[in-house]
């Protein structure tokens, strides 16, 4: 027997009742195909949001929509659906940025993967939500984080962070030699970063 269930009914693209059929734009299945500046076949038409297809988030439809403003006025952009974290406001809540290491191995390069209990974190222990972790996903050559995971109360908080190492192409090195404050669940960052590299310090 289970004290809880969830129940997802899911989202889907509003394509129909506003003139969209009357374009000869190329689709994918329900979706407006667009390309990594989100222009569609059609020249000189944009689509952002809901219609391009996953993940269908707000955020992600904001930035879309600032890129294309930027392009329109003369400047160069693109966008990396990579660097988009997704975030399940549940509890806990659950966090992911990049790749997991399932996805990661299907691309054939050899990975390393991280892992640190917010168990072993301040202030996990102070708020008396230990349960969860943060976990790195990272290419063995030349330890550039792939991907970011964690599962915790408050981990949210913690996507931004996520998503701009993927942005900005950190590497583990780069994780580990950040100053993260103490006592933060930040920390939990800095502490898989450590781990992925051999030698995490609480654990």
């Amino acid at each position: 027997a289970a004290d809880t269930i969830l129940v997802t009914v899911g989202r889907r693209p509003f394509v129909e009742g506003w003139g969209l059929e009357e374009l000869a734009l190329d689709r994918d299945g329900r979706f407006i195909r667009v390309d990594d500046q989100c222009r569609t076949s059609m020249r000189g038409v944009y689509a952002i949001g809901d219609v391009t297809g996953e993940p269908m988030l707000a955020h992600r439809a904001m930035a879309q929509g600032e890129m294309v403003a930027e392009i329109v006025a003369g400047h160069k952009r693109n966008w990396d659906r990579r660097a988009i974290p997704a975030v399940c406001f549940t509890d806990p809540e659950v966090v992911t940025a990049g790749l997991s290491p399932e996805e990661a191995r299907a691309t054939g390069r050899e990975i390393k993967v991280g892992q640190f209990p917010f168990s072993a974190n301040g202030r996990a222990m102070i708020m008396e939500a230990e349960d969860g972790f943060v976990r790195v996903v990272a290419r063995a050559d030349n330890h550039l984080v792939l991907g970011i995971q964690a599962v915790g109360q408050g981990v949210s908080e913690l996507a931004a962070a996520f998503g701009l190492a993927i942005e900005m192409g950190a590497r583990l090195e780069d994780v580990a030699g950040t100053i993260h404050t103490h006592p933060t669940l930040g920390e939990a960052f800095h502490e898989a970063a450590l781990r992925t590299l051999g030698h995490a310090l609480h654990i």
